[in-house]
């Protein structure tokens, strides 16, 4: 199969890109697609949200957020989104978070499919556990990456950690859009308990998730963030809030803090409330949900795709 990638930048470390880059390379590896040198060749059009391009094929669209920040113009920005959606063969949601969201603002998909993302595990186990003794001894590490934005709470998984880890514990943070409001009220524990990595390439987080025994992600209204999908592969225990589809990635240990109860309707993304540590639930799991489980998925409803488009 011959398919046509689209809105896809596989040079990008964001979360669609990165996993998307993942999935149709193992699909690539294993023989079962290629990339159509033209439209002409192409059997089917793998879409990233949103389409560029007028439909003339079939489309399989992998879905991630769509715009609800009562900041923004959320209807003018969901507009290709929801065209790209209503004139898709099959989509795909990473979450049921996500499905729900996304139905309740665009309506039903007659051919919707949820497939959490998947840890490339065959990658990660290639991957060492970074060495921190001769810096930090035998210190226990806890860490949290992101792309950082208000609603990424960087500055609740500092508290967090502050509240509940032992003393002599280390925080590691990584990821681009760090700002000093983050860190108020925590200036002191800077480069002595809380320290900032900047952003790192994926083997170094993979490495730096090894050696944590915790991973914070207390990010609000998040869908299936990859990072945490990673970092549970790694064995790290994870900490997320419960609004959103964080809570629904695999994991051997997982610590769920209640969040709000939202009903989907617009709201200020980027004024996030504050979070009760006291109120959690610890949640269990067996195995890690590989890629290779995510991406056979992904190949099946591609596959349908173009077998119905034959027959018509």
């Amino acid at each position: 199969m011959k398919i046509l990638p689209t809105n896809f930048n596989p040079r990008s470390d964001s979360g669609p890109n990165s996993f998307s880059r993942g999935l149709l390379n193992t699909l690539i590896a294993e023989g079962k697609l290629d990339f159509a040198k033209s439209v002409e060749e192409s059997d089917l059009e793998f879409c990233l949200i949103e389409s560029p391009i007028e439909k003339i094929m079939p489309r399989v669209t992998r879905l991630d957020g769509i715009y609800f920040n009562t900041s923004q113009d959320y209807n003018a920005l969901n507009s290709n989104i929801k065209n790209t959606y209503l004139n898709s063969d099959a989509v795909i949601f990473q979450s049921n978070f996500n499905k729900n969201l996304i139905s309740k603002w665009f309506g039903e998909h007659q051919n919707g499919h949820i497939i959490l993302n998947g840890a490339n595990t065959d990658l990660i186990s290639r991957v060492q556990k970074a060495d921190m003794s001769e810096t930090f001894g035998n210190r226990e590490v806890w860490s949290c990456a992101s792309s950082w934005r208000p609603h990424k709470r960087l500055s609740e998984n500092i508290r967090y950690f502050v509240e509940k880890s032992d003393s002599e514990a280390i925080l590691l943070i990584a990821g681009k859009g760090v700002t000093k409001e983050d860190f108020a009220g925590f200036e002191s524990l800077i480069n002595s308990r809380v320290f900032y990595l900047g952003h790192l390439g994926w083997e170094s987080l993979v490495s730096l998730y090894k050696t944590s025994t915790t991973f914070l992600h207390l990010s609000f209204l998040d869908h299936c963030p990859n990072v945490v999908v990673d970092a549970a592969a790694c064995g790290c225990t994870i900490v997320c809030s419960s609004a959103g589809g964080t809570s629904e990635i695999h994991s051997n240990k997982k610590i769920v803090v209640e969040d709000i109860d939202w009903d989907y309707s617009p709201l200020e993304l980027y004024n996030p409330p504050h979070l009760d540590f006291e109120s959690t639930e610890v949640q269990f799991s067996e195995g890690v949900y590989d890629l290779s489980i995510a991406s056979e998925k992904y190949y099946n409803i591609m596959e349908k795709a173009v077998e119905k488009s034959k027959k018509l």
